[in-house]
C-alpha cells in the first residue's frame, strides 16, 4: 500500500453526505414554497416561430411589419390575476389594496369579486406580483403569440369579429356587473387555451413602449426597446370596441397608471 495516501475520515464523508442531503431538501422545500404561492394553471407555448405584427394596410402603424419571430418556449397563466389571487399577494406582503373600482371601503370587504381580474394595478404592482410569484411579466411578443397562436390569427379565436358569447367588451361601467369571472368565455380562448386574451380587463406586459418597436425587433427572442418612459399595454377590455380586441392592437401607459380597465397575467421561463 502506498504510504502517501491518506486515510478516509468516515465521520467526515458522514457529515459532507449528510450537508448535500440537507442541501438538496431544502432546494426542494422552497421550489415547492415558491409554485404554491400562485397556483393558477399555466400552460405551455411550444417554441418555434409565429406571425407578428399586422399586415400592410391593416391595424395601426405602430403594429407594422409583420414579419416571422422565433419564440424558445415559455408558460403563461391560463387567467388573468384575479382579486383573490391579488389580495393572497398583499396579505403576504407589504402592498396594500388596490383602489376598489366598485364602492368605498378596502376592495378585501366586497362580496363576490373573488374570481374577477383585479384592475386598478400599475406596472409595478404586476411586476411586483409576478416576482413574488416566482414568475414574470410576458414579453409583448410572448403575449402576442399566446394570443394569436403560430399562424397570425387577428383575434384569438380566429378571424371573425367579437360577439358577446365570446368576449366582454363594449359596454359602459355598470360597477359590479362590468367585469366577468375569468374563464367565462370559452368560445373565446387561443389555441393555446389561453383565456380571455380580449376584452374583459387588458393586461399590461414587460416592455417598453415605441411607435417604432415592431420595424426594430429582433427576430428571435425580442424583449422591446433597452429603455423608455412607457410601458406596453395589451388586449382591449370592456370598453373597447369589436376592432379594439385585435390581438396586434397595441397601447400604452406610465408606471402609476391606474384604471379600472387594466390587469394582468405572468409568464415563466422553462430553459
Amino acid at each position: 500500500m502506498r504510504k502517501d495516501l491518506k486515510a478516509i475520515d468516515p465521520w467526515r464523508v458522514f457529515f459532507q453526505v449528510l450537508f448535500i442531503i440537507m442541501l438538496m431538501s431544502a432546494q426542494t422545500q422552497a421550489s415547492e414554497t415558491l409554485e404554491g404561492l400562485d397556483p393558477v394553471s399555466m400552460v405551455v407555448v411550444p417554441e418555434g416561430p409565429f406571425l407578428m405584427g399586422s399586415a400592410e394596410g391593416e391595424g395601426r402603424p405602430d403594429e407594422r411589419p409583420q414579419k416571422s419571430v422565433f419564440l424558445d418556449s415559455y408558460a403563461i397563466d391560463v387567467f388573468e390575476v384575479t382579486n383573490a389571487r391579488y389580495l393572497a399577494f398583499v396579505k403576504a406582503s407589504v402592498h396594500k389594496d388596490p383602489p376598489n373600482p366598485y364602492r368605498e371601503g378596502p376592495l378585501s370587504g366586497v362580496p363576490g369579486i373573488a374570481d374577477l381580474p383585479v384592475v386598478q394595478v400599475t406596472w409595478y404592482d404586476a411586476f411586483d406580483y409576478c416576482h413574488w410569484a416566482g414568475k414574470r411579466l410576458p414579453s409583448e411578443a410572448e403575449w402576442e403569440k399566446a394570443a394569436r397562436g403560430p399562424d397570425g390569427k387577428i383575434y384569438p379565436w380566429g378571424n371573425t369579429l367579437p360577439t358577446r358569447e365570446i368576449a366582454n367588451f363594449g359596454i359602459d361601467w355598470k360597477d359590479l356587473n362590468t367585469l366577468r369571472a375569468v374563464g367565462s368565455f370559452p368560445k373565446g380562448q387561443s389555441v393555446y387555451k389561453v383565456h380571455d386574451m380580449a376584452g374583459n380587463a387588458r393586461e399590461w406586459v414587460q416592455d417598453w413602449y415605441h411607435p417604432e418597436s415592431y420595424q426594430e425587433a429582433k427576430t428571435k427572442n425580442p424583449t422591446g426597446p433597452k429603455e423608455g418612459i412607457l410601458k406596453v399595454i395589451r388586449g382591449g377590455s370592456w370598453h373597447h370596441t369589436g376592432r379594439g380586441l385585435r390581438s396586434t392592437a397595441r397601447d400604452k401607459g406610465g408606471f402609476a397608471l391606474k384604471t379600472d380597465g387594466i390587469g394582468f397575467r405572468c409568464a415563466k421561463n422553462l430553459k
